[in-house]
């Protein structure tokens, strides 16, 4: 989803605005774009089915139709085929059989095709084209998408688009800078996991690991505390709570640490935690019962919440876990890596998440969280926040997505 307000005044605009949104070029996709009156609204990017049977290809469009109406303002939509049959295809338009079936589930769904476009690597058609007066035998060339005003105007924002999503993600991670030795602040990471073997759950060491993170998403960590932060994060309890901390602040984090229950360890003796010296810490004060501190918790870890969460704090907190994920190895690294996936999956942008998941995945695939959020992002359902055009995430700075 996004809010960003554009103004277009041909094809070739809204086609050029679309893989900024995305911040990468579709490539055998189906893009759905919700309008309100002339408002654009939601950006929906699937995955062309590959059964071409009719019975899943409804399905698909069922479940297409279905996302979109999720944006509950929405009252019509905009519809663009990306394939590369474009092409080679001997008829007009190719996937007809699927897209007869999405323009009829659109419909029936009260979001009625205004228009839609075909496009193929090298060329691009209206879908409704009804001869030579609308679009070339061959359609039009797609340099006029290049050359369109909202292109230039999203690349004079600082905006660009990669070539495929998993360029995209790793465009993300060659982007942190990591001034410290990562093979010393794995070795002195290691050191204060030994230290502190079984007590990452002890109520004041959470909770003062938690401060720590606070601190580092508000104004950033020194190169002191980065160590600290890697080594909290092979905790699941601590892991999990970030995402929390991230989203609702420090109280809304501990709070549904000591509602689970969880915080049972033995806290160490003697010991400055974290080891460059504590924050200040006073006693803490629930400002809700044990139960709603729960229900937010696992809320916020399911996205079934319709509050949205602090963006400018996960937008920070992404920058935070990509200079970790960079320059950190094993738990710590598999960790990190899994919350930005996380984060994208909050952002309502499936198909990074999935791509971020593969990455950590292909490096570490038994690491279960990450199994388990893949499947979860695999079943498209995005958070509650992100069906709706207030709470859903705008973009970092000038970027939409």
């Amino acid at each position: 989803m996004n809010k960003q307000t554009i103004h277009v005044s041909r094809p070739e605009d809204i086609l050029g605005y679309i893989p900024h949104a995305l911040e990468f070029q579709p490539r055998q996709s189906l893009v759905l774009l919700s309008l309100n009156g002339k408002r654009l609204g939601a950006t929906l990017r699937l995955d062309l089915p590959t059964d071409s049977g009719e019975e899943e290809l409804a399905r698909f469009a069922d479940a297409a139709s279905a996302y979109l109406r999720k944006d509950s303002r929405a009252d019509s939509s905009l519809l663009v085929l990306y394939t590369d049959a474009l092409e080679r295809s001997v008829q007009f338009p190719p996937y007809e059989t699927l897209l007869d079936l999405l323009l009829t589930s659109l419909d029936g769904a009260g979001l009625p095709v205004r228009d839609g476009w075909v496009v193929g690597p090298e060329h691009f058609r209206c879908l409704h084209c009804k001869g030579p007066g609308c679009c070339p035998a061959g359609g039009h060339p797609v340099e006029r998408i290049a050359e369109s005003t909202i292109n230039a105007e999203m690349i004079f924002r600082g905006s660009s688009v990669a070539p495929s999503v998993s360029q995209a993600v790793a465009l993300r991670r060659s982007g942190a800078v990591v001034a410290e030795s990562a093979t010393a602040m794995c070795n002195e990471s290691s050191e204060i996991l030994r230290m502190l073997e079984g007590s990452w759950h002890a109520p004041e060491v959470f909770r003062r690991t938690l401060l720590c993170w606070d601190a580092a998403i508000r104004s950033g960590p020194g190169p002191e505390r980065i160590p600290f932060l890697l080594a909290s994060l092979t905790s699941f309890h601590v892991r999990d709570a970030v995402i929390v901390l991230i989203c609702r602040g420090l109280d809304a984090a501990y709070g549904g640490a000591v509602s689970s229950g969880v915080l049972t360890g033995t806290e160490p003796p003697g010991m400055d935690v974290p080891l460059t010296g504590p924050f200040p810490c006073a006693t803490w004060k629930p400002g809700k019962t044990l139960d709603a501190y729960r229900r937010i918790f696992d809320a916020v870890l399911l996205g079934n919440s319709s509050q949205a969460p602090q963006w400018t704090r996960v937008d920070r907190a992404a920058d935070l876990l990509v200079r970790l994920y960079c320059g950190s190895e094993g738990p710590s690294k598999a960790a990190a890596g899994t919350l930005l996936a996380w984060i994208e999956w909050a952002r309502g942008r499936g198909s990074m998440a999935h791509e971020a998941l593969e990455m950590v995945l292909q490096e570490f695939p038994d690491y279960s969280l990450a199994r388990l959020l893949n499947d979860f992002v695999e079943t498209g359902i995005l958070p509650v926040w992100a069906m709706d055009r207030d709470s859903s995430w705008s973009g970092s700075g000038e970027r939409a997505a």
